[in-house]
């Protein structure tokens, strides 16, 4: 199950490959809400982790109880699926594809969360991490940023042929 969290990005970017094939349907304007949600969720969750989320192995220096993680342990992964969803939505519609899409996207971050939540109640530093300023929590989450462009992108393109 370590070997999930490591894998994280590569598997999401599998996942973003594999959208690609499904069929291509009209543009959904629903898919601009979750991706707005999903890029002010993001924006707002990273200014209170800071650079500790980062890593290809779980870790916690410090337990964040500020911000979104007050409501919720995994804002990120949240964030991270309203994006999925928007993603089908902009590529797929409202289609059988998109729902399997969102399905398989949804329990996979499931279990990743499942897995660091286990990690987190042998975590013993409950202490709190200062919040960052909203231009460092982006620059910090670039290579994020950058991999929802380029999938915006191939989308678009894909669209296109």
């Amino acid at each position: 199950m370590l070997a999930l969290y490591s894998y994280r990005g590569l598997l999401t970017a599998l996942l973003g490959v594999l959208l690609l094939f499904l069929p291509v349907a009209p543009f959904e304007f629903a898919g601009i809400a979750f991706f707005a949600a999903a890029t002010f969720l993001r924006i707002w969750a990273r200014r209170h982790i800071g650079e500790h989320s980062r890593g290809a192995e779980l870790a916690c220096p410090k337990i964040v109880q500020s911000g979104p993680y007050k409501y919720t342990r995994h804002p990120l992964y949240i964030s991270n699926f309203m994006a999925g969803v928007a993603f089908a939505l902009f590529h797929s519609g409202f289609s059988l594809g998109t729902l399997i899409f969102c399905s398989i996207y949804g329990v996979f971050l499931a279990l990743l969360a499942r897995q660091e939540n286990i990690f987190l109640e042998s975590c013993p530093n409950k202490s709190q991490v200062s919040s960052l300023p909203i231009i460092k929590s982006i620059k910090n989450d670039r290579y994020t940023w950058l991999w929802q462009f380029l999938m915006l992108a191939l989308i678009y393109c894909r669209k296109m042929i």
